[in-house]
């Protein structure tokens, strides 16, 4: 769950509208928890509320991870959220206002805590290399792999309105912004895998450490068996890639052992 509880400022609210935008609230929380049939596992919010600290205790006792996110907190807050339970950053390094004081600032604040994990879009459109290749030495293990997908990933270019942001633009390289402010980014037109062959493609790290960023890691942080990955006992989740001239492609894909997508069916 990714808002409403976040940065009403410019900038950190990236493409959410600010009229949703409010303190977070455990009695909504709850309300929305049971019309998800208590499927909601993770929140991004912004420590920056005052209700955060509360919210995010209660929220860990109940067994749903709390991630740091569209945020203008200050190093005091993200402190506090950190003591207070939150054990993730969201997309570290969007949802950011475009120019930050030298420090301090909160994108350094995130990487200081030893306790928080980091995902990141590595899609060459939301970060540089240099910066995935900065978060990745100094969270390591704790660094994940996100697409932060919407519903266009893999559509055609071109104009289409949609629940957060309205009309974006997807360009022909696989660009989403908003239409009136292409410095505004609408989440992402891309896969996955696309951001394992970023990764690989720009040295950033060698294939299977991309691919276990985007895989086991992300279970291991969420605490589900998948993170076992591929040995006796585990879930038989697999995806089967094929080598192409530029990286890789999915040729199957297995769910508790059977087969739901074979490509070319």
């Amino acid at each position: 769950m990714e808002g409403p509880f976040i940065s009403c400022q410019d900038g950190p609210r990236g493409a959410h509208a600010k009229e949703h935008v409010r303190p977070p609230s455990w009695d909504e929380f709850c309300r929305l928890q049971e019309v998800a049939e208590g499927e909601i596992k993770m929140i991004t919010l912004s420590p920056e509320w005052q209700e955060a600290t509360d919210f995010i205790k209660r929220a860990v006792q109940s067994g749903v991870k709390i991630a740091i996110g569209h945020t203008a907190a200050n190093s005091e807050q993200i402190a506090e959220a950190v003591h207070a339970g939150a054990t993730l950053s969201t997309h570290l390094g969007n949802g950011a206002h475009p120019e930050l004081p030298r420090h301090p600032n909160y994108l350094w604040d995130q990487l200081a805590e030893d306790e928080l994990w980091a995902s990141v879009i590595a899609d060459g459109h939301h970060l540089p290399e240099s910066v995935v290749k900065t978060v990745h030495r100094m969270k390591m293990r704790k660094m994940i792999l996100i697409s932060d997908s919407v519903a266009l990933a893999g559509m055609k270019p071109g104009t289409y309105q949609t629940p957060v942001g309205g009309e974006v633009t997807l360009t022909s390289d696989g660009k989403l912004h908003l239409s009136e402010h292409e410095e505004l980014l609408a989440g992402s037109a891309s896969h996955l895998l696309d951001g394992v062959k970023h990764c690989v493609q720009k040295g950033i790290m060698e294939f299977p450490e991309a691919w276990c960023r985007a895989s086991v890691q992300p279970a291991k942080y969420m605490g589900v068996t998948q993170e076992k990955g591929i040995q006796i006992g585990a879930p038989a989740d697999l995806v089967v890639l094929r080598t192409v001239t530029n990286g890789w492609e999915v040729e199957q894909t297995y769910k508790g052992g059977e087969e739901v997508f074979k490509k070319g069916e």
